[in-house]
């Protein structure tokens, strides 16, 4: 049995070689032939949502698949994405001086709805305006552009000490909601327990163990639905 499978171009581009050998280690491990798509830009990887059988993918993607194909989820883990506030140095390095400010973040994003979950619950109304990357949020942020932004924390950690330069972060998340997702197209959910059982025994195999190293994940925990990133949108 051969299934397709997407990895996010967030994670495949900087690490392609370690998701390589995580998709032939899962396939050996489940007796399928699991082939990883060469699409390392997001236009390829979402045009792809239209044939792949599978998909690691971030938890907005992932309920995308699951409204347009009906995929089910397998299993997330324990590298979960996480949202970082920031502020222009010169602005107030606080949550409740954002109160009526401008804050930029990329739309349909994760992290996004994250800080827009934050600073509702913290009372804090705001002005928001959409840019069409990470790095474009930091450098308008940088430049004064908007006194505030939202950041996708893995993003964060991968940027330069110098283009953080011109910003501070006000606070970091660990809200620990949402992981990026193993999807399983329907037509194959009889192989979603092999593929989660698979997942979870990693951490006891020697070559699984040094994979998940290389990937920043400790473990594997199992997923049976994704009501909660609908009510995240919901809900802010």
């Amino acid at each position: 049995m051969h299934l397709k499978v997407a990895v996010c171009p967030h994670d495949s581009t900087k690490n392609k070689v370690n998701w390589l050998y995580f998709i032939t280690y899962l396939s050996k491990q489940i007796g399928l032939d699991l082939t990883m798509e060469q699409c390392f830009e997001f236009k390829c990887y979402h045009d792809s949502f239209s044939y792949i059988d599978m998909s690691y993918s971030n938890p907005l993607d992932a309920l995308r698949l699951h409204v347009e194909r009906d995929f089910i989820p397998v299993a997330g883990n324990d590298n979960y994405d996480e949202v970082v506030i920031i502020a222009n140095k010169d602005a107030e390095p606080s949550l409740g001086a954002i109160k009526g400010k401008k804050v930029l973040c990329v739309e349909n994003q994760f992290a996004s709805y994250l800080g827009m979950r934050i600073l509702k619950r913290e009372g804090v109304n705001y002005e928001l305006e959409y840019r069409d990357s990470w790095q474009n949020v930091l450098s308008d942020v940088a430049r004064g552009i908007a006194p505030y932004g939202f950041l996708y924390k893995d993003f964060w950690e991968q940027v330069s000490n110098v283009s953080k330069g011109g910003v501070v972060p006000i606070y970091e998340s660990d809200e620990k909601l949402s992981s990026h997702l193993i999807m399983l197209a329907p037509e194959f959910g009889q192989y979603r327990q092999s593929i989660l059982w698979a997942l979870e025994k990693m951490p006891e195999d020697e070559e699984g163990a040094k994979i998940m190293e290389q990937l920043r994940i400790s473990r594997w925990y199992p997923v049976e639905s994704l009501d909660y990133l609908t009510k995240l949108i919901e809900e802010v």
